[in-house]
């Protein structure tokens, strides 16, 4: 899009009265000068115009994924590859989502089939995917008289993460080497006599079989899956709209979700199978501690999870057969809410709800309780439950 600059319409202006003047009063040298004020202008927008074909632009944002409150650098580069040195650039990125608005940043000159790069910051604001761009650039012509605008329409996906709060040593306890391996693998090490079977299901593998155990029972058995070697964790987050308040980063539900991520990136590292599901019984995340690629996966499924209008599920949709600990991260619940709370029958569980809370009902339900508020801070709820010893009571 071509415009005059104000500096622009003031000399087109002027020219035109000095013209009309000169004209009337029969002043040639006014004449002159007023047609030497209007050419301006035209050479302004003659060489911006030519401009528009010639400039290119490129930008690298880096990290693509940080957490809120975090930055990540915008390097934007223009290029002029024109004969001639463009005149001062504008440049305006753009930023969607939950990102802090992009600085307008003015360049000098860029001398012919030369490029410069600027840098600037972006802070996360508020958890989820945003992008960058697209960008605007704005060319002046060297006498500031006209400019061009021109869209570069490529954009940058971003990712801003929960805060991850470390947790330090807290329940590590339940780490492999602690409750969790130590029960499981002595149930592996067990023989084939001492193995604990269970009931067969649809879709088990004929091979695991126990026929002695079968033959006791007078019903179909089979031996449990050697996922006893490796600890594992289901992780309850309760996204119900009505079970939260405020609004932004500041919300009991931005809390609970830096929370439940805190412990399940936390468990994660320490080499637990994590399992997150939502207040309706759905799996948000499934993820093996088995490299990097899952931890990214968690992150990304904390960062995409947002408020729903369902209720506490009364079932989960994750089977809690040889599951080492629960872990419900809660908004407001009440006794009701606590009924359909799902524990394992042995094993860690432990609850944070959000104050005011039913704490004897939840501890009568064999939950281990730390209540909190959105001044708490989530290693000092966390560290109020976590098991400080193999086989804490709850």
């Amino acid at each position: 899009m071509h415009t005059l600059t104000r500096r622009g319409t003031a000399l087109v202006v002027l020219g035109l009265m000095v013209l009309v003047a000169g004209w009337i009063l029969g002043q040639p040298a006014a004449v002159a000068v007023g047609a030497l004020l209007l050419l301006i202008p035209l050479l302004g927008a003659v060489s911006v115009r030519r401009s528009r074909f010639v400039l290119g632009s490129g930008r690298t944002v880096s990290p693509a994924q940080f957490p809120v409150g975090g930055q990540a650098e915008v390097v934007l580069t223009v290029e002029n590859g024109s004969r001639l040195a463009s005149g001062v650039l504008l440049l305006q990125d753009t930023a969607t989502g939950t990102l802090s608005e992009p600085s307008r940043i003015l360049l000098d000159r860029i001398p012919s089939h030369a490029q410069r790069s600027e840098r600037y910051q972006v802070t996360g604001l508020e958890r989820g995917r945003a992008r960058i761009g697209p960008l605007s650039v704005t060319v002046t012509d060297p006498f500031g008289t006209a400019s061009i605008t021109r869209l570069f329409t490529a954009t940058n996906p971003v990712l801003v993460t929960p805060l991850i709060v470390p947790l330090g040593n807290a329940g590590s306890s339940l780490a492999p080497g602690g409750r969790g391996e130590t029960l499981f693998r002595s149930l592996a090490a067990r023989g084939d006599d001492d193995v604990l079977p269970r009931e067969h299901r649809a879709g088990d593998d004929m091979r695991r079989i126990h026929w002695r155990a079968t033959a006791r029972h007078g019903d179909l058995m089979v031996r449990r899956e050697e996922q006893a070697w490796h600890s594992s964790m289901v992780l309850i987050l309760d996204n119900r709209g009505s079970a939260h308040v405020g609004t932004g980063t500041s919300s009991t539900f931005e809390w609970a979700v830096s929370a439940a991520a805190s412990v399940a990136v936390h468990y994660l590292q320490l080499g637990w199978r994590v399992t997150v599901v939502t207040a309706s019984g759905a799996v948000l995340s499934d993820t093996q501690a088995a490299g990097g690629g899952d931890a990214q996966t968690l992150l990304h499924a904390f960062s995409d999870v947002r408020l729903t209008t369902e209720s506490m599920a009364a079932t989960l949709s994750v089977d809690l057969e040889g599951v080492s600990a629960v872990v419900a991260v809660l908004g407001r619940v009440t006794d009701d809410t606590v009924q359909a709370l799902v524990r394992p029958a042995s094993g860690f569980a432990g609850c944070l709800p959000l104050e005011p809370a039913p704490l004897d009902h939840l501890r009568r339900q064999g939950w281990r309780v730390s209540p909190w508020t959105r001044s708490t801070s989530v290693s000092e709820a966390w560290s109020r439950i976590a098991p400080s010893r193999v086989g804490a009571g709850r």
